[in-house]
């Protein structure tokens, strides 16, 4: 492995790892719907929760990753599609929506004064958010530009190169969902309950906002 790295064929798969780690780092650090999911699940739950619904997130990047590099014919057709597009959208519009509206209503003060449930488990942390971000298949569009920008194409490439540059791209979406839950977790030490509450009130009137302007969108330009 080292003297795959350090040979004098060494810059192909090192530019390749280095690259695909500069993509899904960047292609996941835009902070929309997605990663205000994860901060306020983060905030409410603890730092292992929202990693884990980042990396619900990061399996759905890692779909649209496979299937935009090997430049699969249905997806491709799926999004030019206006009506299966317009679904798609629906569906993410309901479910910002009904995250938005209990990230809302979440008042961590409520726990001090009722017995402890039972909180969701972690593989509902996942599933919700791979569902989240499966909705939008306008991802592609992140990578594909950061792809270009940074001259990585995958389908060029030969079997091993390939999937080192899979791994290198799904680490570095990883690495980002890891580095914001790390990061806020240890703000939300900083925070009391009621500052807590304040913020969930804020990232759930983000999470409605942005639900409602994509609805509205939506049926414009449909």
């Amino acid at each position: 492995m080292v003297e795959w790295l350090i040979s004098d064929g060494a810059a192909l798969p090192l530019v390749i790892i280095l690259k695909g780690l500069a993509v899904g780092f960047f292609a996941a650090a835009p902070t929309g719907p997605s990663g205000v999911l994860v901060i306020g699940r983060t905030l409410d739950k603890g730092h292992l929760y929202g990693f884990v619904t980042g990396l619900g997130i990061s399996l759905s990047d890692t779909v649209y990753i496979v299937c935009s590099s090997l430049g699969l014919s249905f997806l491709l057709d799926l999004i030019e599609d206006k009506s299966m597009s317009v679904w798609f959208s629906l569906a993410g519009c309901i479910l910002l929506l009904v995250f938005g509206i209990v990230t809302f209503r979440n008042n961590p003060l409520n726990k001090l004064r009722t017995p402890q449930v039972k909180r969701p488990s972690l593989a509902y942390a996942w599933s919700s958010g791979f569902a989240v971000a499966i909705v939008n298949p306008m991802v592609i569009a992140i990578y594909l530009g950061l792809f270009a920008y940074l001259g990585l194409s995958l389908s060029d490439l030969n079997g091993s190169e390939k999937i080192v540059g899979y791994l290198s791209v799904v680490c570095g979406d990883v690495l980002w969902w890891l580095f914001l839950s790390t990061l806020i977790n240890k703000v939300r030490n900083k925070f009391d309950l009621k500052g807590i509450w304040v913020i969930n009130r804020i990232l759930g009137s983000v999470l409605v906002i942005a639900a409602l302007v994509w609805l509205v969108y939506v049926f414009v330009n449909r």
